[in-house]
């Protein structure tokens, strides 16, 4: 066959697959589509103008730290000599976990896998959160807010 063949042959080929391959954002999401660096854009529980950053590696581990746009300065200047006030500021207003997470139910839901957390009751957990992506753009909604009451959506955007 020659060359001219050959590539006539490759670009019919992949015109006929080219429908059973969904694009953009139709596409199921897996692990490797969603790895990258993130940075929070909503989260309800920490208020507005939360800051956060959520790190989802390729080799399926993550890190996520949440806080409230400001958070008590300690008076003493040392984080074991904090009052009761300022370390419930603190509590109430941050949430950080690390361990490892799975893309599910055809890219609609992301479990994380808590290994550990500053919410120890969610040591060894895992947490099943159905998800949403559009552009770069990544939804989850956490239905057993640490803290208690409704459920709520995070929202995250890459970080190019």
């Amino acid at each position: 066959m020659n060359r001219q063949n050959t590539l006539a042959a490759i670009s019919a080929s992949l015109l006929l697959l080219s429908p059973a391959v969904p694009a953009g954002d139709a596409a199921a999401q897996s692990m490797k589509s969603v790895a990258g660096s993130y940075t929070v854009m909503s989260v309800s529980a920490y208020g507005p103008n939360a800051r956060g950053r959520m790190m989802l590696g390729a080799d399926g581990r993550y890190s996520t730290v949440i806080a409230r746009a400001t958070l008590p300065k300690f008076a003493s200047n040392s984080r074991i000599k904090g009052s009761a006030d300022e370390y419930k500021g603190v509590i109430e207003g941050s949430i950080a976990h690390y361990g490892t997470y799975s893309v599910d139910d055809g890219g609609k839901a992301i479990t994380f896998n808590i290994e550990v957390s500053t919410f120890p009751n969610w040591d060894g957990t895992s947490q099943k959160r159905a998800l949403k992506v559009a552009g770069d753009q990544l939804t989850y909604t956490v239905t057993t807010p640490s803290a208690g009451g409704p459920g709520n959506d995070v929202i995250w955007k890459r970080i190019k």
